[in-house]
């Protein structure tokens, strides 16, 4: 004799054998309902055992054969987590209705699990389902949306508990649901359990079949299911794999039209490659990435954010366990990388380098990582849609593509324009080129995708179909999707313009579908603005008319009709279309005033809470105030982007986002505009010194512009400004317009009370007066600029101007020019001073900076045995912070020393191997400086001839650019080069002459003295 469960109780005093309800005194009513849970079996396990994107497809392939099963049988997926799911079904189906739908569904996922796993040869693959009943209370206001609220019941945790007892690929479900569907179903009894949470036990059922048929469930057909044509492109692909395999890594390109099916062909070709061990990289260009640094890599991140309170950002310990699961952890790798894709916690040294410099730790950091993988096992690489890839991430890959053929890789990227033409400058890729589908398997394809419940619609329809697909994959499927959205119509009629070109009908057949959804097509069309992602609580305030329960509900239809995908992202589920055509062609078909009005809501949306829509990084979010006619917002948004940019060393991007904020100031009314203008000069001006020059064009242009803007600007506004006429100095084409520009900035700027800025401004001054060898005027400077120096305001003011400390340059300077002038003491006693200065700041830049004047220092006195020492510490300095510039600097100190005291020919190796660091790097600030050490070493390698070549080289540079403070000392060494190669003596006379002229005239004692002596020493003193 069976006992009443609590749940029997509750079906007498409700009635559940008829459609009847009871009201509860809460307000609200008492129904029965149906859920259904389900789960993945080892999970974790497959994930550890496969390659990250097979399963991230398997995974994906399952959840859409669930939901298909699910939805199919009237069900609604509640939730979709990973593996597994929980859905409800509809209580107007009724109770004895609604459990045997979710029985079908269970037996459906059970199946399609199946044959997933004989799709993957994979017979560790396996499902459990578990299927609850019970009565729940539903309140009044849940009604219409029951689905999408809380509902209180115990069918979800049961179903919950049951999917955990179930064996693998069974159904087990509980007493109530057996009770209500037995009469469709079969079962077996599986006994009485303990389940946790409950205090009585249940007896349970386990489901093995069903009945009879019931008519009102239908499905279609997968649209994606049967892959067709592309044997000689798939032939291709295998025989460059094979190759790869050998030894001898392959680059291809796929190019074609959007819809030809080039992500189709990928996806076969990277399950084909998966037949044998293989890894795999696979990165998407994303429509609107060209402007965001490296977002192939930051999207592949999404699934990996550390901790859902830091909002979703990437942080380095997330960078550090990606490249963990491919075998990498190399400090260095994880460095580079963090700072590129800006992650939390980076260290901000980097942003310190030069650009050179960080492309060239990208570059080693690359082919460290592909070295580390493809020594496991060969390696595929796929990167999708690079017609949209932004500069960061297409120099990387280039990169890769130059390394891929001495490794066992594969390397394919997709395109719809022929961008591999320009983008491998190593060598042409081999190039696939995709067509249309001929007339056989366009014939083919529909026929595989035309929807089960209307195959006696196909025979007529399916050369009318074949005509207005044009044989492109994509149009094929949205035209079976349209036949299987058409089949609740008595009669299917071709669209009005299937006599269009295919192009043209597509977008009408897109059009005629978005029409019969509904409020869906609203949904659609703010989608189509949001771009490639987007949320339920984002298309709030983008249609805020609608409630979340519809919105939701239309997000689902979409999804389901094959408009939109659900996509994993941080923090829950996220939509985004299925092709980036049926975007672009919803986009494109909105009036100019739709588009404005819902770029408008999502910016001021988005602008108000980031966490709204974090994947949108500032650039983005200024194109969509751009788009909205919001141009101050869009100009504020672009350089907030530029400046977020060049801190992760992403110049060309940056640049990009600056220029575009230009171009919009350059839009708006004259006076109007000029304080946002002056801004984006601001700070696109140091972005164009650093990566074009000081003496480009373009950076010329940029503060001879801000100069101009900023003069018409009120007295009181121009200390803001200052660093326009910092810059425009600073751009000057040689030394001595330089010098008249300094002059000229003092002038202009006289009378201003603002202490920071005269220090700056005698800042400029000494700097190129000392370059020029006026060393009385540039210690002049240097004193009044020091009395004026304020710690607080420094703090800010080295990171703008010269991006060093203005007392450490001006104690260096000072050190440098007191020695220079013969004051040999008074200069020891101001190095000391730099360098107890600078130690007590800790700032980089400026110790970099303290550094390389002590070598200089050393260098003067001809101090060699200090300067081993000193460029031993610059060495060390610039490994630990990644300098590749001071590291130049230190070989080109230490050769100089190594030279003179150890072995010359090493020594000048050493040198000219941080010499051609520099050069690589941009980074020679002392051309003729250099340029004499070397032609010194030459003459002591007794290379007379190219020695004097090097020094005339080095006195046209000092003469050319006005770089004139040891050009007396290059007119002295190439007089004694001259000397040492027989030159007769009256040659020799015009350099002592013009070394001790120079010498005298710059107040350059220490110079003069060396220019007398090698004349005496030459025996010409008396003929000078």
């Amino acid at each position: 004799m069976s006992r009443d469960t609590p749940i029997d109780k509750q079906r007498r005093s409700t009635d559940v054998s008829s459609d009847d309800s009871r009201s509860s005194q809460h307000g609200g009513e008492r129904r029965v309902v149906t859920a259904l849970c389900y789960d993945l079996i080892g999970s974790t396990n497959l994930f550890n055992l496969m390659d990250i994107e097979d399963y991230q497809d398997m995974i994906a392939a399952f959840q859409q054969a669930a939901r298909q099963a699910i939805t199919t049988h009237s069900g609604v997926v509640r939730v979709e987590a990973g593996d597994g799911g929980v859905a409800l079904f509809p209580i107007e189906l009724g109770p004895r209705d609604a459990a045997s739908a979710a029985i079908r569904a269970g037996v459906g996922i059970v199946k399609a699990c199946q044959r997933l796993a004989r799709e993957l040869d994979r017979d560790d693959l396996r499902v459990r389902v578990g299927v609850a009943t019970s009565v729940a209370l539903i309140r009044d206001a849940q009604l219409q949306n029951w689905i999408h609220e809380p509902v209180t019941g115990a069918a979800l945790a049961l179903a919950t508990r049951l999917e955990a007892a179930a064996e693998a690929d069974s159904v087990l479900v509980s007493e109530e649901t057996r009770n209500l569907a037995g009469r469709s179903h079969a079962f077996v009894p599986e006994g009485t359990r303990m389940l946790k949470g409950f205090s009585e036990p249940e007896n349970v059922w386990r489901a093995i079949g069903h009945r009879r048929e019931l008519d009102r469930f239908h499905a279609f057909g997968r649209l994606d299911g049967t892959f067709v044509g592309r044997v000689a492109e798939l032939d291709r692909i295998e025989k460059a794999w094979d190759a790869a395999v050998g030894g001898k890594g392959q680059v291809l390109a796929i190019t074609g039209q959007a819809g030809i099916g080039k992500s189709r062909l990928l996806r076969q070709a990277r399950r084909m490659i998966h037949a044998q061990p293989a890894r795999s990289l696979f990165f998407q260009c994303l429509p609107g990435g060209f402007r965001s640094t490296l977002h192939p890599l930051v999207n592949s991140f999404s699934q990996r954010r550390s901790d859902p309170a830091d909002g979703g950002r990437l942080t380095v310990d997330a960078v550090a366990a990606q490249f963990a699961r491919h075998g990498v952890e190399d400090a260095e790798v994880i460095g580079i990388f963090s700072h590129l894709l800006g992650a939390d916690g980076r260290n901000e040294a980097f942003s310190d380098s030069s650009p050179k410099a960080i492309q060239k730790s990208a570059r080693q950091a690359l082919s460290k990582v592909l070295s580390v993988i493809c020594g496991q096992t060969p390696l595929v690489i796929a990167v999708e849609d690079i017609h949209w890839i932004d500069p960061t991430s297409e120099y990387l890959l280039r990169e890769a593509a130059r390394l891929v053929p001495t490794l066992p890789a594969l390397l394919i990227v997709t395109s719809r324009e022929n961008r591999h033409a320009s983008l491998f400058a190593e060598g042409e890729p081999e190039h696939i080129s995709l067509g249309p589908l001929d007339h056989d398997e366009t014939r083919l394809a529909i026929a595989a995708r035309w929807p089960n419940n209307r195959q006696e619609a196909l025979p007529q329809l399916l050369e009318v179909s074949e005509r207005i697909s044009g044989g492109v994959p994509l149009f094929i499927e949205e035209i079976c999707q349209w036949a299987f959205e058409s089949a609740a119509e008595d009669a299917m009629s071709v669209p009005a313009n299937a006599s269009r070109n295919h192009v043209s009908a597509f977008e009408g057949i897109l059009n005629s579908r978005l029409e019969n959804l509904g409020s869906a097509r609203d949904v659609a069309r703010a989608g189509a603005v949001a771009g490639d992602r987007f949320t339920v609580s984002l298309l709030r305030p983008l249609l805020p008319e609608a409630s979340r329960k519809s919105l939701l509900h239309a997000a689902e239809t979409l999804c389901e009709s094959g408009f939109l995908t659900r996509v994993r992202a941080h923090g829950g589920i996220a939509y985004g279309f299925r092709h980036a055509l049926i975007q672009e062609t919803i986009y494109n078909g909105l009036l100019k005033t739709q588009r404005r009005l819902l770029h408008r809501r999502l910016f001021m949306a988005a602008n108000g809470n980031r966490a709204i829509a974090g994947w949108l990084d500032t650039g983005a979010l200024a194109e969509h105030a751009e788009a909205a006619g919001l141009p101050e917002h869009a100009v504020s948004s672009f350089m907030r982007a530029g400046k977020e940019h060049a801190s992760r060393s992403a110049m060309v991007e940056a640049r990009h986002h600056l220029e575009r904020a230009l171009a919009l100031c350059e839009t708006m009314p004259k006076g109007v505009s000029d304080e946002l203008h002056l801004s984006v000069l601001t700070v696109l001006g140091p972005l164009l010194t650093a990566t074009v020059g000081p003496n480009s064009t373009p950076a010329r242009i940029l503060y001879e512009k801000g100069v101009e803007i900023a003069r018409r600007q009120p007295k009181e506004d121009q200390p803001k400004w200052f660093p326009l006429y910092w810059g425009w100095w600073l751009t000057g084409q040689n030394f001595m317009e330089m010098h008249s520009r300094a002059r000229k900035v003092q002038a202009m700027l006289s009378g201003i009370a603002d202490r920071e800025i005269e220090l700056q401004v005698n800042h400029s001054i000494w700097a190129i007066e000392f370059n020029v060898g006026r060393q009385g005027e540039a210690q002049k400077a240097i004193r009044a600029g020091l009395a004026l120096y304020d710690d607080e305001a420094a703090k800010a003011s080295r990171n703008v101007f010269g991006g060093h400390d203005a007392k450490v340059c001006g104690l260096g300077q000072l050190a440098l020019s007191l020695w220079l002038t013969g004051q040999t003491e008074e200069s020891s006693k101001a190095l000391a001073d730099m360098v107890a200065f600078v130690d007590r700041i800790a700032h980089m830049p400026s110790k970099s900076h303290s550094l390389d004047t002590e070598a200089v220092s050393a260098f003067y006195r001809n101090d060699h045995a200090r300067l081993i020492e000193i460029s031993g510490r610059m060495g060390d300095f610039a490994k630990k912070h990644e300098l590749q510039s001071l590291s130049a600097l230190a070989m080109l100190f230490r050769g100089w020393a190594v030279a003179h005291i150890e072995n010359l020919s090493s020594g000048h190796e050493i040198f000219r191997a941080g010499l051609a660091l520099l050069r690589e790097l941009g980074t020679v600030a002392d051309l003729p400086i250099y340029l004499y050490m070397h032609a010194t070493m030459l003459g002591q390698a007794r290379k007379y001839q190219t020695a004097i070549e090097v020094a005339t080289e080095a006195i046209r540079e000092a003469n050319a650019t006005g770089h004139g403070y040891w050009l007396a000392e290059l007119h002295r060494r190439r007089a004694l080069l001259l000397s040492c190669a027989k030159v007769e003596e009256p040659a020799l006379l015009p350099d002592l002459r013009t070394a001790i002229v120079i010498a005298q005239e710059q107040g350059a004692v220490a110079l003069l003295h060396r220019s007398q002596r090698s004349a005496k020493e030459l025996g010409l003193a008396g003929e000078l």
